[in-house]
C-alpha cells in the first residue's frame, strides 16, 4: 500500500511507468522472488519522495534483483522477447521483430530458448519472402503457419508454466495474423508440365542462388570497398556452391572490379609445364577483358616472362579498378606439382605478380584451406590470403530455394516437407537441388504421363518416395562417392564413418573410439579431418554424420 501511495504522489511525473515496471517484474519472477521484489520496491518508495526520481529508483531496484537472482537476466530477456512477439499482431510487425540479444549459449531455460529459436526462424523466413513475388510470399506464409502449429504442439517440452502459456498465446496471435493473407493464394490450374527449375551438377545462377549474401558481401568489402585488393581462398565441403559463388560475384562486383573465372579441372594432364597453365589463365583473362592473349609458342617457351608482360599490358589497358583472377578447383595445382608437371615454385610466382601489380589479386576455390595443402608449395601464399569458409545453407535459405526457384513456379511444399528436406540434406546445396529436381519430375510423370490426379503441393510422402527410389543415390553418386573418396587420407576416416552410419543419432565419443578400434593418434587425426571437412560434427560429446542422406548412402554401399 505504501508503494502505491508513493507512485501516485503528485511529485512523480510518470507513475504508470513505474507501475508497469513493477507488474512486469512480478509477472516473470517465480513467486518466492516476488517477495524480494516487493520488499525492495517498498523500501525504494521512501526514497522516491526524497530524491523525486522514481524512474531511476525503479531501474536501480531492477538492477538489484538482477544481481541477487542468478537466472534473472535470462528470464528478464525471455519476457522482453515474448512481449515483443505478443505485441506484433500483424504480418508487417512480425517481420520487424529484432532478436539481436538472443543468447548463443543460454545457461538457463534451455527448452524455452529452443522454442523461441523456432519463432526466430519463422520471423527470418517471413523477412526473406517479403522481397519475393506475391505467389511465393503467400506460399511461404502457409509454410510459416505450419511451423507455428508445430511450435504450439511442441511447447509441452517447456517446464515453466508461464513460459508455455506465453508461447501458446504468441502462436495463436501469429496464426490469426497470417492466415487471412495466406488464404488469398486461391486455386491455380496447372494445364501443362512444369518446367524443372532446379539445377543439379552445374553452377547455380539467378534466383536459385540464395543464402550466400554474407559471403558475397565479404568479397565485395575485400575488393570493391577496400583500397587494396586482397587475394582470397574459398574452401568448403564438396559441391557446397563455391563455383556458383565465383560465377555470381562476377556479375555483382560492379563496374569497378572485373572477375575472370578459370576452372583448373579443365586442364587435365599437363604435358607442357607452367606455360600450359598460364595459357588457360591468359585465355580466361582475354575472354573477360578482350585483351588478346600471348602466342601459345611464346608462353610455352618463356612462360613466366611472357605472362608477366601480358599481365602488365592488361593492367595498363583495362578500365577497371582491379582484376580478380578466380582459379576454381585449385587442388589441381598441388596434383600438378606432385606429378612434376609444373614447378614447385608456381605459387611463389603468383605471389610475386600480386605484389608487383596492386590492381591484381587471385581467388582460389577448393576443398581445403591452404594450411591443409603441401606447406612447401603454398607457404608463399599463407600470409597474403584471406580465407572464407563455405558452410551449409540455413533452413530459411533451403526453403527459399525449394519454394521459390523462380516467380512462375506453381508447385507448393508443405512446411513438414520443407523441414524434412532440410533435415535430410543439412542444407547441402547440391542435394537440396537434387531432391527438388526429382520431385518436379515425379509430379510431371504422375500428372501428364500416367494421368493421375494429384494435389500440386509436395508432402512428406512425396519426399520419402523420391529419396527411397534407387535412382536418387544413383543420380547423386558423384557427390556421395566424392565425399567418400576424399576421406581416404589420413587413414581411419572410412572406419569412423562406417561405425557412425549405424546410428542416426550418432554415438558418444567414447563408444565411437571403442568401436572404431583405431590407434589413439590415428583416431584423433581421422576424426578431426572429418569434422574439418564438414562430414562429421561433434556436439555435447556425441558424434554424428552431418548429412543424413550421406549416412544412408554409407549404409547402402559399405556394409
Amino acid at each position: 500500500m505504501n508503494f502505491i501511495i508513493v507512485i501516485t504522489s503528485p511529485y512523480i511525473k510518470d507513475p504508470m511507468n513505474i507501475l508497469i515496471r513493477l507488474l512486469t517484474l512480478l509477472r516473470f519472477l517465480p513467486p518466492h522472488y516476488g517477495v524480494i521484489v516487493l520488499f525492495l520496491f517498498f523500501m525504494s518508495g521512501f526514497q522516491v519522495l526524497r530524491v523525486r526520481n522514481p524512474k531511476q529508483v525503479a531501474t536501480e531496484a531492477v538492477d538489484r534483483i538482477r544481481k541477487q537472482v542468478p537466472r534473472f537476466p535470462q528470464e528478464y530477456l525471455i519476457y522482453e522477447i515474448m512481449d515483443k512477439c505478443e505485441e506484433a499482431q500483424e504480418f508487417s510487425r512480425i517481420t520487424k521483430i529484432d532478436f539481436k540479444d538472443f543468447p548463443s549459449s543460454p545457461q538457463h531455460f534451455s527448452e524455452t530458448w529452443k522454442i523461441l529459436g523456432s519463432l526466430r526462424d519463422v520471423v527470418e523466413e517471413l523477412q526473406v519472402v517479403e522481397k519475393e513475388s506475391k505467389f511465393i510470399s503467400s506460399l511461404a506464409l502457409i509454410q510459416a503457419i505450419g511451423e507455428l502449429i508445430n511450435i504450439s504442439q511442441n511447447v509441452k517440452i517447456i517446464p515453466n508454466r508461464l513460459h508455455r502459456r506465453s508461447i501458446v498465446k504468441i502462436t495463436k496471435i501469429w496464426i490469426r495474423a497470417l492466415e487471412p493473407i495466406a488464404q488469398k493464394i486461391g486455386n491455380i490450374s496447372i494445364t501443362q508440365p512444369i518446367h524443372n527449375p532446379y539445377v543439379i551438377g552445374d553452377p547455380v545462377e539467378g534466383s536459385l542462388f540464395v543464402g550466400r549474401e554474407d559471403i558475397i558481401r565479404d568479397l565485395e568489402q575485400l575488393w570493391v570497398m577496400s583500397q587494396h585488393l586482397q587475394s582470397v581462398v574459398l574452401y568448403g565441403h564438396r559441391r557446397m556452391g563455391k563455383t556458383s559463388i565465383l560465377r555470381n560475384i562476377t556479375n555483382r562486383s560492379g563496374a569497378e572490379i572485373k572477375v575472370v573465372y578459370i576452372n583448373l579441372q579443365s586442364l587435365g594432364s599437363v604435358s607442357e609445364g607452367m606455360g600450359e597453365v598460364l595459357m588457360a589463365i591468359s585465355d580466361g583473362i582475354s575472354d573477360g577483358l578482350g585483351v588478346p592473349p600471348p602466342e601459345d609458342e611464346a608462353l610455352l617457351r618463356l612462360p613466366q616472362r611472357t605472362f608477366e608482360r601480358y599481365l602488365k599490358k592488361v593492367v595498363r589497358e583495362m578500365n577497371y579498378k582491379g582484376l580478380i583472377i578466380a582459379l576454381d578447383e585449385f587442388e589441381m595445382i598441388e596434383e600438378l606439382i606432385e606429378a612434376r608437371q609444373i614447378p614447385p615454385n608456381f605459387m611463389g610466382v603468383l605471389v610475386a605478380w600480386v605484389q608487383m601489380y596492386s590492381k591484381v589479386a587471385f581467388v582460389l576455390a577448393g576443398l581445403h584451406k591452404l594450411d591443409e595443402m603441401t606447406e612447401d608449395y603454398f607457404q608463399p601464399f599463407f600470409s597474403k590470403v584471406h580465407t572464407i569458409r563455405i558452410g551449409f545453407l540455413k533452413p530459411a535459405s533451403t526453403y527459399q530455394i525449394l519454394a521459390n526457384p523462380n516467380d512462375n513456379f506453381l508447385l507448393n511444399y508443405t512446411g513438414e516437407a520443407l523441414h524434412l528436406i532440410h533435415n535430410l540434406t543439412a542444407g547441402q546445396p547440391y542435394l537440396v537441388q537434387l531432391v527438388g529436381f526429382l520431385l518436379v519430375r515425379r509430379y510431371n510423370e504422375q500428372v501428364f504421363e500416367i494421368g493421375r490426379s494429384r494435389d500440386s503441393t509436395f508432402t512428406i510422402e512425396d519426399v520419402e518416395a523420391v529419396i527411397n527410389d534407387p535412382e536418387f543415390f544413383s543420380r547423386g553418386r558423384y557427390y556421395f562417392t566424392g565425399v567418400w573418396n576424399q576421406a581416404k587420407e589420413p587413414p581411419g576416416q572410412h572406419k569412423i564413418l562406417e561405425v557412425l552410419a549405424v546410428k542416426t543419432e550418432g554415438l558418444t565419443l567414447n563408444i565411437l573410439r571403442q568401436k572404431a578400434d583405431l590407434e589413439p593418434k590415428k583416431f584423433d587425426e581421422a576424426l578431426e579431418t572429418l569434422k574439418r571437412h564438414d562430414v562429421v560434427c561433434e556436439t555435447e560429446n556425441r558424434c554424428k554424420i552431418i548429412v543424413e542422406l550421406f549416412r544412408r548412402w554409407v549404409v547402402e554401399n559399405h556394409f
